[in-house]
């Protein structure tokens, strides 16, 4: 049997922390007697115990954790009854599989103790690089005090077939790396047979050989220390041992950190434990979570109840439209992969490359790419008065009903929902329309990627991941319906009008937080859809100076409309500021009756997909999103050096560098909540504190069309 090192450090469970304005821990349900998806707390926690027990029996029995059975993991051999008999909680017998330190009892490991202490002969200089840090230097990570050339690899099932660049100049800088909980084999390059090997790991007697297998379940350094024999025999030694032997003894630094794959790299086996934590998050609350799985755990409500605090409140967009989208979506979707890790601690999230599907398909068929079957992402564009998707895994994904107990912002129906979107469906909406046009536009690509990784600012470069290089995702998915554009604009389709539909969510947005587009108060479930939207006072509909209202709205600096020919108009303000009452080159009459068009237009939002507004996080296509910026922004940032500075001038809050997030305890323990500039230096991805890194930086499908892209400047 081969050994297994789990590392000299326990795992540590961090404090959790609480998001501003709200407390993790309350999911609303002891607030909320009449929603209806509670349960009784005992039944709730009892069939939650019997759902992760299927999945964790399952995964156990087929050596899930390892790839090879238990032998890389303690097991159990109580029944359920005996388990029951012992006292035991459910998330005590959780830790009987996943508990990284091995079995008491296990004789191999008594040995190991017995020998923990395996410094005798070592050089002082040896000792003193394993009581140091890395230097950060590629001669930092490793250390001898002869002339031997020894060096080791690190490989796992992932990387035997892809390895991991790192070690380079604008990569990584770690030359040793091995993954969290990801069983590795480390061997010794070239090792001679006429040599013998001892590995010691953190202070432990790992195994002998010229490869052993080790499990690292904490994110850090770790100390590995080679020491070969050489045999007698060995005729280039002959004549230069003592007693017929020669020792070298080498020491590796090796970073351990989780690593993200694109979701169609990953194994069938991680794939479906992601999807599945995904559907624990959805069904469990959190307090009821945190007893099962520890304070890491968030249900999907809590994260959808973040984001639309921070996108949906009345005074301005506190995560978007701004630097601070890259600090805050990149934290939030880390505190997303710890929910995740407190249900399976080998999991990293995916992420999806939609320029996959933007080089390979066309505006008309890129939902047809394999993520969008029913046994991953679902059905892109549901095709039923409904919007939702109806099988597969993530069918009938819920949103939370009679939710003003849980959240102070919700649509006039009480759903869990932008308040701007009246949409009364209870479950996840996606359509391939936007105000019934078929969406003429797909996923960013090649080139929007390569204009990002050419700017040269932070600011010019937080601007592109929060546009272009976003790819459009959320609109594409999301879509929208119950406004119809396309007929009244009698089934015509031109470039004016596609532009106008893309960008009319967001104008409309505009209007509701300028107080001009109004929403019922409330709606009860039984009122009709018709009788419950989101629209303008009769008197702003009917005014005379229908300029005024949308000057005054600061909704024309940006928008662009079209006459009844078609033609499209983007001039409604002069250079100055001032309003154009006169629209240049058509009369006064003209321009009151164009932009009365406007404003009816701005007026009816209609029914948006989740994907498409404040609680886009409802989506399992938002979690996989953000990681593929991150991605980005991880090369962009491991090459040549930009203009970092981050101007503090932004008139929202929540954007500028001294700006805190709801985020604190995610990197440290001080109980703190962070700013964007300090979010920003800890999300370095050279930063030995960030616990993840991205696969690879390869793109070769854009290379295949021309649209290569470095991150180094010549």
């Amino acid at each position: 049997m081969q050994n297994v090192a789990y590392g000299a450090h326990p795992v540590v469970r961090r404090e959790e922390h609480t998001p501003l304005l709200l407390d993790p821990a309350d999911d609303g349900h002891a607030h909320r007697p009449q929603h209806d998806e509670r349960m009784h707390s005992t039944e709730l926690k009892a069939g939650v115990a019997a759902f992760v027990g299927f999945f964790l029996c399952g995964f156990v029995a087929a050596g899930a954790f390892s790839g090879q059975g238990n032998s890389l993991w303690r097991s159990s051999s109580l029944t359920s009854s005996e388990s029951a008999a012992a006292g035991l909680t459910v998330r005590e017998m959780r830790s009987l599989v996943t508990d990284p330190s091995p079995a008491a009892d296990d004789d191999v490991w008594q040995r190991d103790k017995a020998n923990k202490s395996n410094d005798g002969g070592f050089s002082a200089e040896l000792k003193a690089f394993l009581e140091s840090p890395a230097s950060g230097e590629a001669s930092g990570y490793r250390f001898t005090s002869d002339s031997t050339s020894l060096d080791i690899v690190l490989e796992n099932d992932y990387t035997r077939v892809r390895p991991i660049d790192t070690g380079r100049e604008f990569t990584y800088p770690w030359k040793y790396f091995a993954e969290t909980y990801k069983p590795t084999r480390m061997s010794v390059i070239g090792a001679k047979s006429t040599s013998s090997y001892k590995w010691i790991v953190d202070g432990h007697v790992q195994g002998f050989g010229s490869s052993v297998d080790v499990n690292f379940p904490v994110v850090g350094y770790h100390d590995v220390v080679v020491v070969e024999k050489a045999n007698a025999h060995d005729e280039k030694l002959e004549g230069t041992m003592e007693s017929g032997q020669e020792v070298h003894a080498v020491a590796f630094k090796v970073m351990v950190k989780y690593t993200r794959r694109e979701v169609r790299s990953l194994t069938d086996l991680d794939r479906e434990k992601f999807f599945t934590a995904m559907q624990i998050m959805s069904r469990v609350p959190t307090t009821v979570g945190q007893q099962l799985h520890g304070e890491n755990y968030k249900s999907k409500d809590y994260f959808n109840r973040v984001h639309l605090y921070f996108g949906a409140t009345k005074d301005c967009d506190h995560w978007h439209q701004g630097a601070g989208f890259v600090t805050s979506h990149v934290t939030f979707t880390l505190e997303f992969e710890k929910a995740l890790q407190s249900i399976y601690p080998d999991l990293a999230v995916p992420y999806w490359d939609f320029t996959l599907e933007s080089t390979f398909f066309g505006a008309a068929d890129w939902r047809d790419s394999k993520v969008f079957s029913s046994s991953w992402f679902g059905h892109g564009s549901p095709e039923n008065s409904l919007h939702t998707v109806t099988d597969g895994r993530f069918g009938f994904t819920r949103t939370m009903t009679r939710a003003e107990g849980f959240s102070i912002v919700t649509n006039s129906y009480g759903l869990l929902r932008s308040p701007w979107n009246n949409d009364p469906t209870p479950f996840m909406t996606r359509s391939s329309k936007v105000y019934g046009y078929d969406n003429n536009i797909k996923p960013s690509g090649c080139v929007e990627y390569k204009s990002s990784i050419m700017e040269d600012t932070w600011m010019s470069l937080s601007k592109q991941l929060n546009a272009a290089a976003h790819g459009h995702i959320h609109e594409t998915v999301g879509g929208a319906w119950s406004y119809n554009l396309y007929e009244e604009n009698n089934g015509e389709e031109f470039s004016a009008a596609f532009d106008f539909a893309h960008a009319l969510q967001a104008t409309s947005k505009i209007l509701w937080r300028s107080g001009v587009l109004q929403c019922p108060a409330r709606c009860s479930l039984t009122t009709p859809a018709a009788d419950c939207q989101c629209t303008c006072p009769a008197d702003v509909l009917n005014s005379d100076n229908p300029a005024e209202i949308l000057f005054e709205a600061g909704v024309l600096d940006g928008v662009s409309f079209y006459d009844t020919d078609g033609t499209q108009i983007k001039k409604f303000v002069s250079p100055a500021g001032e309003l154009y009452t006169t629209i240049p080159g058509y009369t006064e009459h003209a321009s009151k009756a164009i932009y009365k068009r406007l404003l009816n237009s701005l007026c009816h939002p209609g029914h948006i997909g989740d994907m498409f507004q404040a609680t886009s996080s409802n989506d399992v296509t938002f979690w996989v999103l953000h990681g593929t910026l991150d991605r980005l922004w991880h090369y962009k940032r491991l090459g040549t050096p930009i203009d970092e500075t981050w101007d503090p001038y932004h008139t929202c809050y929540g954007h500028n560098p001294t700006n805190f997030q709801p985020f604190k305890n995610i990197f440290d323990s001080k109980d703190q909540y962070y700013r964007n500039e300090e979010l920003y230096s800890l999300l370095n991805p050279a930063a030995e504190t960030l616990p993840y890194i991205y696969a690879h930086f390869d793109w070769p499908h854009c290379d295949k069309i021309g649209s290569s892209f470095s991150n180094v400047v010549e």
